[in-house]
């Protein structure tokens, strides 16, 4: 093992000084070298910044995502495979512009015989360029690292795990719908080559793709899969009348109701009271951040009834799970944000969402709601590798808006997943809801420093300035925490990001 990490790390060297010109280590049709070596681009990361891309592996050109390519042949020595191997090729964006790429890669594996390897690669942004890798968890021998059902396209294995369950014919049903729906789509792009029904094409189909991968690798549970039909049933209806709208971001609701006048509404068969949120090259996804977002906004405006709506539908949408004999659950998200594999949890949901569940179960006296607002709050407890979400940092526990970066601490999200926190403990008086509000304050009240630059606010400990909307949050946010804890560090904060404003020309904040 350690001679073949010094012979890989010496032709890597060798190259990078340009000593010899090795393209690939694969072998295309000599039968001797018995094992088959397959490359498959995976659906994460950078990739949905481009509507095309054609990259090349040896002589092979792949240019689909989550597909299996044979790319060639290798030979083992003593149990050992190393495989180097050069991609190139080109990336276009969804605006046309095309963007080179080349990258020299490298990985050994254990294989033997007649064995089959898979290689995943994925596509990153790394210092304003955009570089390849492997993906290390997703590549191995297929049939023991690597499922076989790699092979299989997503709508292929989502029936074939569906079937013997109750979402099987109906799930055909959308599945039948939404190819229709994308033929169509795909029809017109390459009549017009515009990149809209392009991108509008891989939009409605995300939702198959993406589920469809989950379901390469595992079974999926009853939740995953009242999820996927809902938002299946979403982007049909969608699409059988748009194409995607010009922005991320954008919310769609099947209902009249919404606290916001931007948000796009469509009558259909298909009714919801809930919103979807688009991102490019996903769609429209169920995001429990916002849903939980707009029923606070409706208790806010004493709108009791359209909250209720929301949460009740939300509801079904929990996950229940058991630690340290305690039951939790999780609103946890099915579409990739920035390098999110999928599924990931946001504190702001667990947090929010136990506050808002507990004002429903004050107002109805339905115990299910008080249920799923105790054990969101029991999902504080869950460790990073449980989905868990809260990061124990030199500033005191964060709770992390985004639980696949740990790293990254969003002051908005936290300040937000505290006030549920606190509405939870206003209604039940419970002593963990409130040690968990504590600990999150003096966390705030610890890091502050680091999201002022001396001019502005920061979204983030990573991110540069905030938006003007996330500065002015931030201000409100920061009240609030002074307003329940009497805390006039926070409201000396909250009045310096005021003055940002007022330097900058900008009308202030009431506080």
């Amino acid at each position: 093992m350690r001679l073949t990490r010094i012979f890989i790390i010496s032709i890597i060297l060798m190259l990078s000084l340009g000593c010899i010109s090795v393209e690939t280590s694969f072998h295309f049709h000599n039968h001797n070298y018995p094992i088959k070596v397959f490359v498959q681009i995976e659906e994460e990361d950078a990739i949905f910044e481009f509507a095309k891309f054609e990259l090349t592996v040896g002589n092979v050109t792949i240019d689909k995502l989550n597909t299996p390519v044979f790319v060639g042949r290798v030979s083992e020595n003593n149990g050992e495979v190393p495989i180097i191997f050069t991609v190139k090729g080109s990336l276009t964006n969804w605006y046309g512009k095309k963007i080179k790429i080349r990258e020299l890669l490298s990985s050994s594996f254990n294989a033997t015989g007649n064995d089959k390897i898979l290689i995943t690669l994925k596509i990153y942004r790394e210092e304003g360029t955009f570089r390849v890798k492997i993906d290390e968890k997703k590549s191995g021998i297929i049939g023991r690292d690597v499922p076989e059902e790699v092979f299989l396209n997503p709508e292929e294995v989502l029936l074939q795990r569906a079937k013997g369950t109750k979402f099987y014919e109906e799930l055909i049903k959308e599945i039948e719908k939404n190819k229709a729906i994308r033929d169509e789509l795909l029809e017109k792009y390459e009549r017009t080559e515009n990149l809209t029904y392009l991108k509008s094409y891989r939009d409605s189909f995300y939702a198959i793709r993406v589920f469809g991968e989950l379901a390469k690798w595992r079974e999926l549970n009853e939740v995953e899969y009242k999820i996927l039909l809902t938002e299946l049933k979403a982007n049909n209806a969608y699409y059988s009348y748009y194409p995607s709208p010009p922005k991320d971001f954008s919310a769609l609701v099947f209902s009249d109701d919404s606290p916001y006048y931007s948000t796009l509404k469509i009558k259909d068969s298909f009714n919801s009271s809930l919103p979807f949120i688009y991102y490019t090259g996903r769609g429209f996804n169920l995001y429990p951040v916002t849903a939980i977002h707009w029923a606070e906004m409706y208790f806010q405006r004493e709108q009791n009834k359209k909250a209720l709506q929301i949460l009740k539908e939300l509801s079904q949408y929990a996950q229940y799970g058991e630690y340290m004999r305690e039951e939790y659950v999780l609103f946890k998200n099915y579409f990739h944000f920035e390098n999110a594999s999928v599924p990931w949890v946001s504190g702001y949901a667990q947090g929010m969402g136990a506050g808002v569940y507990a004002i429903a179960y004050n107002l109805t006296g339905n115990e299910t709601y008080l249920r799923i607002a105790k054990s969101l709050v029991n999902s504080f407890d869950l460790p990073l590798n449980m989905n868990g979400f809260v990061s124990h940092t030199k500033y005191g526990d964060w709770y992390l808006e985004y639980n696949y970066n740990s790293n990254e601490l969003v002051l908005n999200g936290h300040i937000i997943a505290l006030q549920g926190l606190y509405y939870y403990w206003q209604i039940t008086h419970d002593e963990k809801a409130w040690q968990l509000f504590q600990n999150g304050v003096h966390a705030v009240r610890n890091a502050l420093p680091i999201f002022d630059t001396g001019s502005w606010s920061k979204y983030s400990n990573i991110h540069g300035d905030a938006s003007e909307f996330y500065h002015r949050l931030h201000i409100r946010l920061l009240k609030w925490l002074y307003d329940v804890t009497g805390d006039k560090y926070f409201l000396e904060y909250a009045r310096k990001w005021n003055d940002y404003l007022m330097i900058r020309g900008l009308k202030p904040e009431k506080i």
